[in-house]
């Protein structure tokens, strides 16, 4: 390659690259606040150390490289045998080239790779200090606005006669705990999509402003532990204690793994332990919150990605009230909430100068 080739391409990066820090500029600068506000809240209640800015970093870089090595393996296949070219390998390098390679499409997956595991580390350790910063106090309350809610019933209660036995359970909870890596994949899809730019910053910016503003200030403003703990953190008389017999009684026929993680979780933050996967916080659900945000961008996608992903938001609700982590109205307000915050970065993407031929 010649010298004049070089620095083309270098001119060709470089331009790119300016582009790409212009379109995520809002992104990176909307986090980067979070992660101040983060360390300011943590020295506030006496422990900087419970803010990890590279908490997650290390399990986004496994889950990536997992997704990496499922889409090398997958989509060769699917060249195979959906696309059928006389020359699969040649097909599939042009492909790569042409499409995946491309310097702005690396460059903005380096940037939502870099920025969204700082977020995640923040926020996750900003959840392990609200009850530092506002003691659980809501709970009383968000169990008898749900029980009024709902006719004098708790919720819980009305979802017995469809889940109430064993294998239905464990059905819904593997729903619950795939929700994790459904959380990444769509992540690490959006990172590295090029197919609509300002659909992808509309995504992101309602992540970062979801979790932050829901998961972050909402839940510490109405701080709540849900109905697994609401015994412990009342001292009053537990209307959830049947549902945990139920529970209970059901993993000695098939397995509930939520037991064990609400277990942990109660560990951890009787003995004010931060760190990966610490945190208790109720009101509102971000399982729920994440789940509808995903729904909303599938059905900008594609019908049958909005179903699929309508289904499976619709799982999570039933499963956070079902397996005794939510009280139902927290679901209700994350998915009022996460659908005005998705119009809001909407209409800011829509006016934004980096999408405006987008």
């Amino acid at each position: 390659m010649t010298t004049a080739a070089l620095q083309q391409g270098r001119s060709i990066w470089l331009a790119d690259a300016g582009r790409v820090l212009h379109a995520h500029r809002w992104l990176i600068g909307y986090t980067l606040a979070y992660a101040l506000c983060g360390l300011a809240l943590a020295r506030l209640a006496g422990l900087p150390d419970h803010i990890s800015l590279s908490l997650y970093s290390g399990a986004s870089l496994g889950l990536l490289l997992g997704y990496l090595g499922a889409f090398l393996l997958v989509y060769p296949v699917y060249v195979m045998l959906w696309l059928r070219p006389a020359r699969l390998i040649e097909t599939i390098l042009a492909d790569f080239r042409a499409r995946f390679l491309t310097p702005e499409r690396l460059l903005g997956a380096l940037v939502a790779l870099l920025v969204l595991p700082l977020f995640v580390s923040v926020f996750s350790g900003i959840k392990a200090l609200i009850p530092v910063l506002h003691p659980f106090a809501w709970d009383e309350a968000f169990a008898v606005w749900d029980r009024v809610l709902h006719g004098g019933i708790d919720p819980w209660r009305l979802l017995q006669p469809v889940f109430g036995t064993p294998w239905a359970t464990t059905a819904v909870n593997f729903f619950y705990h795939l929700w994790l890596f459904v959380v990444y994949g769509v992540l690490f899809w959006q990172a590295f999509s090029a197919r609509d730019p300002r659909l992808r910053m509309q995504f992101l910016l309602s992540f970062v402003v979801t979790w932050s503003l829901l998961g972050s200030l909402l839940a510490l403003l109405l701080s709540s532990g849900g109905p697994v703990y609401y015994g412990r953190l009342t001292g009053l008389a537990d209307p959830y204690l049947p549902l945990m017999d139920y529970l209970k009684a059901a993993s000695e026929v098939a397995p509930v793994w939520a037991l064990d993680v609400q277990d942990m979780l109660w560990r951890k933050y009787a003995e004010g332990e931060s760190g990966f996967g610490a945190g208790i916080s109720a009101m509102p659900s971000m399982h729920v919150s994440a789940t509808v945000l995903f729904a909303l961008l599938a059905w900008r996608v594609h019908r049958w990605l909005g179903y699929l992903f309508t289904a499976f938001a619709l799982a999570i609700l039933i499963g956070s009230v079902h397996l005794a982590w939510h009280y139902a109205i927290d679901g209700y307000l994350s998915v009022v909430l996460t659908v005005l915050i998705w119009r809001l970065c909407g209409w800011w993407t829509a006016r934004d100068s980096a999408f405006r031929k987008a």
